[in-house]
């Protein structure tokens, strides 16, 4: 995997395929990161994927790591004369972002850091930091294209670290629960698989609001569910008439009536334009979860509010609401998605729980690292 030194080094190449026959064959170590927009002590390295299967310019996903100045001595000489410099030898955290979105929460970063995590985050193919000219923004026609993504930056971090625990928001919370359950699947049928090897790399997965379930209800969740997949076939890209709700950019955005200052570019306040095709992949994603054929076969734990408002307006009930989603559809699927599956429930947290109010998202941060210590994956 080498380095490209047109874009200053921090840019590599890699496909799925070279993952399934070398699972190990590289590793996050030897990459080299860039600056990132978050500044100082975050870095960026971009992997190049090539052809992009729904036509569009040639696709790449960002990885994002933190790496403050009191780790960057994290060699294997550092890690016998003080194993707490030693980086790489605690359990990661990958963070994946959703519709709409990038990793900008840069206060989770230091948390988890702080509690002994190494912290990376992914913006994948046509979001935020990855996305370039001649893409449309987040369009994929199923989610099952985000596999390769995830498998290449499993691949890199978890040669690098004992333990690899995805952490995927709303629709990345979907993608890393199905990823998980397909990569699980081939690990039943063939241990000696190469998926078999990369399931053996994640230790656990965690949806925070991971999207469980359609929230809309009658006459719209009809048309969801039943009509746009049979429209996806012959006319897949009409428009979507709506987004989501835009009072809770308003309720995140310090322009707004929010405290975090994100870049407005890489994530709207009105969402980018969503595609009948993109809406019905999501719809067979969800479809399979409910089915129960995407078990991730490992630890799981659910992070949600305790309510949904899904009122248009700006009010208090926005910010301690989820305003997006169903917790209720959350609690529900989260069985079939792991037997022992932990529903944490969040009082007064919004769709993004991290990004709640500081007293909420404290209690979300400790809950989500007390978690992962009960199932022996403690911070080193």
């Amino acid at each position: 995997m080498n380095n490209d030194p047109a874009h200053g080094g921090n840019t590599s190449s890699r496909q799925l395929a070279d993952v399934l026959t070398d699972p190990q064959g590289a590793s996050v170590a030897e990459l080299t990161f860039g600056p990132d927009l978050l500044g100082p002590d975050f870095g960026v390295h971009y992997v190049e994927m090539g052809t992009d299967p729904d036509g569009e310019t040639p696709v790449r996903f960002a990885l994002v790591r933190y790496f403050p100045a009191e780790a960057a001595g994290s060699t294997a000489a550092t890690a016998v004369s003080d194993p707490t410099r030693n980086f790489y030898a605690r359990p990661a955290l990958l963070f994946v972002h959703g519709m709409t979105d990038y990793f900008f929460q840069d206060h989770v970063a230091r948390f988890f850091h702080e509690a002994g995590y190494a912290v990376y985050a992914i913006d994948m193919r046509k979001c935020g930091r990855a996305w370039r000219e001649g893409q449309t923004w987040h369009h994929v026609t199923s989610q099952a294209i985000y596999d390769e993504d995830l498998s290449i930056a499993l691949g890199l971090i978890g040669t690098a670290h004992p333990t690899v625990v995805a952490v995927g928001h709303s629709t990345g919370g979907l993608d890393v629960t199905a990823w998980a359950g397909r990569l699980n699947a081939a690990t039943q049928l063939d241990p000696s698989d190469a998926k078999a090897t990369l399931h053996g790399m994640l230790g656990a997965v965690i949806g925070n609001s991971p999207w469980y379930g359609i929230q809309f209800d009658g006459p719209v969740g009809f048309v969801i569910k039943r009509v746009l997949p049979q429209l996806a076939k012959i006319a897949p890209n009409i428009p979507l008439p709506e987004g989501i709700n835009p009072s809770y950019g308003h309720s995140l955005h310090a322009d707004y009536a929010g405290e975090w200052d994100y870049d407005l570019e890489l994530k709207p306040i009105e969402p980018r334009k969503k595609y009948v095709s993109w809406m019905a992949g999501v719809v067979r994603q969800i479809a399979d979860l409910q089915a129960g054929r995407c078990d991730t076969g490992l630890p799981t734990l659910v992070l949600t509010s305790d309510g949904h408002y899904f009122g248009r307006g700006l009010t208090d009930a926005t910010y301690v609401n989820d305003p997006v989603l169903k917790p209720e559809q959350m609690w529900q699927t989260a069985p079939k998605v792991s037997p022992h599956a932990h529903i944490e429930v969040i009082a007064d947290a919004t769709h993004d729980v991290f990004l709640s109010r500081p007293a909420v998202r404290r209690r979300a941060l400790n809950a989500t690292a007390d978690w992962l210590a009960s199932q022996g994956i403690a911070g080193n």
